[in-house]
C-alpha cells in the first residue's frame, strides 16, 4: 500500500496528506527487537512504554499505519546527519483524533526504528552518551505531555517538529536548551551555518543555565561538526514577543532571556491567530482547538500564573501573540 492512500484511508486531512508526498514505504529501518530497552533509554515512563509495546504495528493487521510508520522512518533515515536546510522543516502532522492506539504511536515507532543508527552516528561524531540520552529523551517528554493534554497514551495527537530532527542528528539537547544545526540562506543559496536555539518545556528558564547551555553548545559543535563553522545563533519563539514586556517584570527569566537577542522586525503572518494557538500549546501546555479561540476557550485557561493571565488579558483586549525571531548578541 502506498503512503498517500494509507494517509487518506485513516482520515488525514487533504492538507496533511501532502506531508507524505514523495515518501515511500521502503525496506530500511525495521522494528527493533529490543524496543523495551530502547524506550527506557529514551526516558519513556513504564506506563507509556507498556502502551507503546502493545500498539506495535503489524503489516497484516494494520496495513495503513504500517505504511505510514515506515514512510516516516524512511524519511528520518534518508536525512540522517544532515543539517536543517535553509528552507526549514515541515513537521509531522497530528494523526486524526479517532486514530487507533497503533496510530497514536506510529510516529514514535518511526523514531525508535532509527535510534540504533543515531547512536552509531553520535559515537562517530564524539557526542557523549549523556548528550545522546538527553537528546532522545524528547520521546519520553512528548509522551508525558500527550497524556497531560489529551488524557491518553501516545504521541500522535501532537504535531511533531523537534523529535524527528533529534532522531536524525540535526538537533541536540545540551543543558537547558536544544540546538538545531541549520543552513543559513540569504535568498541566493546557502550562506553559512547557524544554530537555532529552542527552549524545551523542562522547567524554569534560568538565566545562568541558559548562558551555560549556549557556551557549551558552541564549544561542542565546533568539535563535533568542524566542517560547519558557526556564523551565529538564532531563536524563533513566542518567548521573544516584545509584547510580553507589557505584562512581565523586567527581571523575570523570560524578559532576561529576551534581552540577549536583537529581535528582527515582525513580518505579519497570514493568520494572526496562529501565534495565539502556538503560545497556548507550547507556553501554557493546553489542548488547542482547531478553530479561532473563543471567549469560552479563554474561560477554560487557568489563571494561576502571570503568563496565563497575560495570555487571556491580551486576547480579550483584541491583541494577538506572535512568535518572533532574534539573533543572539553574544555567542563566542
Amino acid at each position: 500500500m502506498d503512503v498517500l492512500s494509507a494517509a487518506e484511508r485513516v482520515g488525514f486531512t487533504k492538507r496533511d496528506q501532502t506531508r507524505f508526498e514523495g515518501l515511500e514505504v521502503g525496506t530500511g529501518p525495521q522494528l527493533p527487537e529490543d524496543a523495551e530497552e530502547l524506550l527506557a533509554y529514551c526516558g519513556v515512563h513504564p506506563a507509556d512504554r507498556d502502551a507503546m509495546l502493545a500498539a506495535r504495528p503489524d503489516p497484516d493487521r494494520d496495513p495503513e499505519w504500517w505504511a505510514i510508520t515506515w514512510a516516516l522512518a524512511g524519511e528520518v533515515e534518508r536525512d540522517l546527519d544532515l543539517a536543517l536546510p535553509s528552507t526549514g522543516f515541515r513537521g509531522w502532522p497530528a494523526v486524526p483524533r479517532n486514530a487507533s492506539p497503533v496510530g497514536l504511536f506510529a510516529p514514535a515507532w518511526a523514531l525508535l526504528a532509527n535510534l540504533p543508527r543515531l547512536r552509531e552516528l553520535h559515537a562517530q561524531r564524539g557526542v557523549p552518551d549523556s548528550v545522546s540520552v538527553a537528546t532522545v529523551s524528547a520521546l519520553g517528554g512528548v509522551m508525558h505531555t500527550h497524556r497531560h493534554i489529551f488524557g491518553c497514551a501516545g504521541v500522535g495527537l501532537m504535531p511533531l517538529w523537534g523529535p524527528p530532527l533529534r532522531f536524525r542528528g540535526a538537533d541536540y539537547e545540551i543543558g537547558r536548551h536544544d540546538f538545531t544545526r541549520t543552513h543559513m540562506g540569504l535568498g541566493d543559496g546557502v550562506s553559512g551555518h547557524v544554530l537555532s536555539i529552542h527552549i524545551p518545556p523542562t522547567g524554569r528558564l534560568d538565566a545562568q543555565e541558559s548562558e551555560e547551555s549556549v557556551a557549551t553548545a558552541v564549544e561542542s559543535f565546533e568539535r563535533w561538526y568542524p566542517e560547519e563553522p558557526l556564523a551565529g545563533l538564532v531563536c524563533h519563539s513566542w518567548l521573544l514577543d516584545p509584547q510580553l514586556g507589557e505584562y512581565l517584570r523586567p527581571e523575570s527569566n523570560i524578559m532576561r532571556f529576551q534581552s540577549r537577542f536583537d529581535i528582527l522586525p515582525l513580518l505579519p503572518p497570514e493568520d494572526p491567530t496562529e501565534g495565539d494557538r502556538e503560545l497556548m500549546r507550547l507556553g501554557l501546555h493546553l489542548d488547542v482547538p482547531d478553530h479561532q479561540l473563543t471567549d469560552e476557550d479563554l474561560d477554560s485557561v487557568p489563571q494561576e500564573t502571570t503568563l496565563q493571565r497575560a495570555f487571556v488579558k491580551h486576547l480579550r483586549a483584541g491583541g494577538h501573540w506572535y512568535p518572533r525571531t532574534g539573533m543572539l548578541k553574544r555567542w563566542s
